[in-house]
């Protein structure tokens, strides 16, 4: 994945880290589909652990997803349509937890890896 296509994704996470716990819901009725995607993009990586994360994040992780890791792997299914990821994440449990958790976590851990050492 090119580094163009990464900040892309970073700024539409930011976008969402910027919206207030009321809004997510809402937001997600109006996003486009390339949203979406960035969104279950993020769970897929954090499912398969491509994402870099400390001891400390990966616990968080654990802990925010265990109560819905059955939706959750539903979002990071690559053959489920958009459709069916926006229903899941007007989950209010389920979206609430996968935009603090990208927020919190993802989004700085992206970051991270974009900056050069």
């Amino acid at each position: 994945m090119d580094t163009q296509s990464i900040l892309n994704r970073i700024q539409t996470l930011k976008h969402i880290k910027q919206l207030k716990r009321n809004q997510h819901l809402d937001f997600l009725n109006k996003c486009p589909d390339e949203c979406i995607h960035t969104i279950c993009e993020a769970c897929y990586n954090i499912l398969n652990q491509s994402v870099k994360l400390n001891k400390d994040q990966k616990h968080r992780v654990k802990k925010k997803l265990k109560p819905i890791r059955d939706d959750v792997r539903k979002l990071s299914d690559p053959k489920l349509s958009v459709k069916t990821k926006r229903k899941i994440l007007r989950k209010p449990q389920v979206g609430n937890g996968i935009f603090t958790l990208l927020a919190t976590t993802v989004l700085p851990a992206l970051i991270s890896a974009l900056i050069p050492k």
